[in-house]
């Protein structure tokens, strides 16, 4: 299947931590991790955490693809010398993330510009 729906809700401490989504066919599960990734793992706020540059692989065709700014230009040198296929690419996916501030239940929302019509929004 190429296309699976992911949205995903996070929790820490037993609270509602994030919520996070995409539409983009095979990209969608790529496009939720990562941004996953980039607030849990590398502490991005919402808005740095969908802006960030993205890479997807899939099993075929057996190559990844990336972003602009997404790989260094060293960085593709070593994996291409590993045998890896690379091809950079556009806009992959289309993520739309709401924080909540464990301290007092703010809402922080985050709206990927690769596309013009999204928007994330919370009510408390």
């Amino acid at each position: 299947m190429l296309s699976s729906m992911t949205p995903a809700i996070l929790s820490k401490d037993g609270k509602l931590f994030m919520v996070t989504g995409s539409p983009g066919g095979r990209t969608i599960i790529n496009t939720v991790v990562q941004t996953i990734v980039n607030v849990v793992d590398y502490g991005m706020n919402a808005q740095e955490a969908v802006d960030a540059p993205r890479l997807h692989h899939q099993w075929l065709p057996d190559r990844t693809s990336y972003e602009r700014f997404g790989l260094s230009p060293d960085t593709v040198k070593i994996l291409e010398g590993m045998g890896h296929a690379l091809r950079p690419g556009g806009a992959q996916g289309v993520a739309e993330v709401i924080l909540v501030d464990p301290r007092d239940g703010t809402l922080e929302g985050g709206s990927d510009r690769r596309a013009a019509d999204g928007g994330a929004v919370g009510v408390r």
